[in-house]
């Protein structure tokens, strides 16, 4: 008796969360468990189709996770015909629901806290990776106004995106990441008056990640170089904030919500959305822990004349071998400093006279090939 109860419970429950899961997806929200979580952490890097062939669960890979009894299930009232009720049903029951994104024009109407200045957002969809060869074929970016004390966000002011024709084939293997045609783009250009007057009093820029939009951005646009620039893949600490990986639409998925990527200005909108997010473990928001990274300076340390029986010791504190120069090189936070040429004094020089090569790194020369100030010290 006891096993046919549990397999009419496993039935019931089965059909159950069939039907409210079919209303859910009908709705525009997808459903995923803490299995399909772990699997999507594992991933580097996690394009749209991946994302939604991992996430969407059929009615039977439902079946095969549900491992509640349905008594343990929240009781049954006529509003779990609603989503919301529909929602609590399936979070009790172990799974995540996303909602579709759309994209806000404002993000509080509290009075603001701090001043408030201009960011804008940035993306860029090319022909392919290299700056030098390649070319871009889309520009999106998004202009909002932030306290720069909280990292809160208030108004979304601008959404920008053109296309622009390379004056090349766009390759078919890029076409498969952004679905940007020759055709879409034949004949478009940038409008360069109109990108320089966006930027025109943004204070930073953001975008995903940084080392790769800032040199195409560059070359296209060189009045960028004047801004400072932040990464919001590489300056938000998402491992140890509890995030298993730190593609755009995963972090999406962790904060709640779904959206068609790879097209520049909804990459933006949904960056600026994961950036108002909450961080889990330290609290605040990803765009405050983002910009007090931005804004730290750090010096790249040039160890001129190390020996080479000290690279163990080098290696092992993260100093990598520069090829070109013959030289070590390290990068460590301005107010590190002293206490890192008290180590190269004892460990490395071993109390010999030495010199270091010093080059400051900030928001204006951080992620790209241009140097910072640089200056050669004796010690």
């Amino acid at each position: 008796m006891a096993d046919r109860r549990s397999i009419q419970q496993e039935d019931a429950l089965h059909e159950l969360i069939k039907t409210i899961s079919t209303k859910i997806v009908r709705s525009g929200y997808k459903i995923s468990s803490s299995s399909v979580e772990q699997q999507l952490s594992n991933e580097r890097d996690i394009d749209s189709q991946s994302l939604i062939a991992l996430v969407i669960l059929n009615a039977s890979y439902i079946s095969a996770l549900a491992k509640k009894p349905l008594h343990s299930m929240p009781p049954m009232t006529t509003q779990q015909n609603d989503l919301n009720a529909a929602f609590e049903l399936l979070t009790a029951s172990g799974y995540r629901v996303t909602r579709p994104f759309e994209a806000p024009t404002s993000y509080s109407d509290q009075t603001p806290t701090g001043k408030l200045v201009k960011a804008a957002v940035l993306d860029t969809e090319t022909t392919g990776l290299n700056p030098a060869t390649d070319k871009i074929i889309e520009l999106g970016i998004v202009v909002f106004e932030y306290s720069t004390e909280t990292g809160q966000a208030y108004r979304v002011l601008e959404t920008f995106d053109e296309l622009e024709d390379p004056g090349m084939p766009i390759p078919p293997e890029s076409t498969k990441v952004h679905n940007i045609t020759d055709a879409m783009v034949a004949g478009k250009r940038i409008d360069d008056d109109t990108v320089k007057s966006l930027m025109a009093d943004v204070s930073i820029v953001i975008a995903h990640n940084a080392n790769f939009d800032r040199g195409f951005v560059e070359a296209r646009f060189p009045f960028f170089a004047d801004k400072p620039w932040a990464c919001s893949l590489a300056q938000v600490p998402w491992k140890s904030e509890g995030f298993g990986a730190a593609g755009l639409e995963f972090l999406a998925y962790r904060c709640g919500f779904h959206f068609g990527g790879h097209r520049a200005s909804v990459d933006c909108q949904a960056l600026l959305e994961v950036l108002q997010s909450e961080l889990p473990v330290s609290g605040g928001k990803a765009m405050k822990a983002l910009l007090s990274n931005a804004r730290a300076s750090e010096i790249k340390v040039w160890a001129l004349n190390a020996l080479f029986d000290q690279k163990d010791q080098l290696k092992a504190r993260g100093y990598r071998w520069e090829a070109d120069r013959k030289t070590w090189t390290g990068l460590v936070p301005q107010s590190n400093l002293e206490a890192e040429v008290e180590w190269l004094r004892e460990n490395v020089y071993q109390g010999r006279p030495f010199k270091l090569e010093l080059e400051k790194i900030d928001a204006l020369h951080r992620f790209t090939s241009r140097r910072g100030h640089t200056k050669t010290v004796s010690y």
